[in-house]
């Protein structure tokens, strides 16, 4: 969380449930960020990439070049973290 609030961005409510399709969303209107509750499985660096993606959808609502620019300068190795999801 500290590399966001550089960008004005409060600390979300962070909510666990089951996802059938999703590790993760974001709810930045409502400051929610969901996490799948079967992320707790994974390794940490899966766990970090979803959680940086989803903050990162406070600045970029959605999957643009922009979104994923920014997801790289933060996380170099987000494609390597997201293929062990």
């Amino acid at each position: 969380y500290p590399i966001f609030e550089a960008y004005k961005i409060e600390f979300p409510t962070i909510k666990m449930k089951t996802m059938k399709s999703r590790w993760g969303s974001c709810a930045d209107k409502k400051g929610i960020i969901t996490l799948n509750k079967h992320l707790i499985e994974k390794p940490r660096e899966c766990i970090e990439y979803v959680v940086l993606h989803e903050f990162c959808h406070y600045i970029h609502a959605d999957h643009s070049k922009r979104f994923y620019k920014l997801l790289e300068g933060f996380m170099p190795d987000w494609k390597k973290r997201r293929s062990m999801l």
